[in-house]
């Protein structure tokens, strides 16, 4: 199985303004349980045992964060002097990960038990078939955020692709599987992970696995403050 991710925390989270003004977003909380803790706690559930977790914006938070539970959690930070972009931030922390596959997350979707079952069936899909990337997804009508518009489309499973205009019907819910091998080549800077996905797909190497349960995300102000309603972290 994975053994290491890393969770993506470099962002200005400009969504949730004024919050994050003087809290980064992956430390926002609900039930009194930060996203961050949320994420890592999932993770170590599906058996992942050390984390890199990439910083910019109110980076020393996380800092602390990570200091105060070294514990529980077996935390490497990234600092990015100048933020890298989620490729980049990825591609900043590849030595982290020692040429093996690993997991890449977001932290500002509530991750629960319900999404351990999908994510085993996509590494499954991802080893089977030799693939550089794998990405958990949602059906659209399953988001709680109705606003949310589709990332990509399964025709020929498990292989995803794009289709032009708002016509995909999965919603990318923030936890991939990476080959290494994917960023090995990219210069150390900042980019988007939305090219290299396109060149993966272009290869035929992206797998992608439809989780069946409620997509909750802290989209912005308002989705967060009616996520902070709901019983969804225990």
């Amino acid at each position: 199985m994975i053994e290491r991710a890393i969770v993506l925390a470099a962002g200005f989270g400009k969504r949730v303004l004024p919050l994050t003004n003087t809290t980064p977003k992956p430390l926002l909380k609900i039930n009194n349980v930060s996203l961050l803790e949320n994420t890592l706690n999932f993770l170590k559930k599906f058996g992942v045992k050390s984390f890199a977790i990439n910083t910019h914006h109110l980076g020393e938070q996380i800092e602390a964060f990570a200091e105060k539970n070294k514990s529980i959690y077996d935390i490497k930070i990234f600092k990015e002097q100048e933020i890298l972009g989620t490729g980049g931030g990825i591609r900043n922390a590849l030595s982290f990960f020692s040429d093996k596959p690993f997991i890449s997350i977001n932290s500002d979707t509530i991750w629960s038990d319900e999404y351990l079952s999908p994510l085993k069936n996509l590494y499954k899909n991802f080893t089977q078939h030799n693939a550089n990337s794998g990405l958990l997804m949602i059906k659209r009508e399953n988001s709680f955020d109705k606003t949310l518009k589709g990332d990509f489309t399964i025709k020929s499973e498990p292989f995803l692709f794009r289709q032009p205009g708002d016509t995909n019907n999965l919603i990318f819910t923030g936890c991939q599987i990476i080959n290494p091998a994917l960023l090995k080549n990219k210069k150390n800077e900042n980019f988007s992970i939305q090219p290299v996905w396109d060149e993966v797909i272009a290869d035929k190497k992206m797998v992608g696995e439809v989780a069946p349960n409620i997509f909750y995300h802290v989209t912005d102000l308002p989705i967060y403050e009616k996520l902070k309603q709901l019983d969804l972290i225990g």
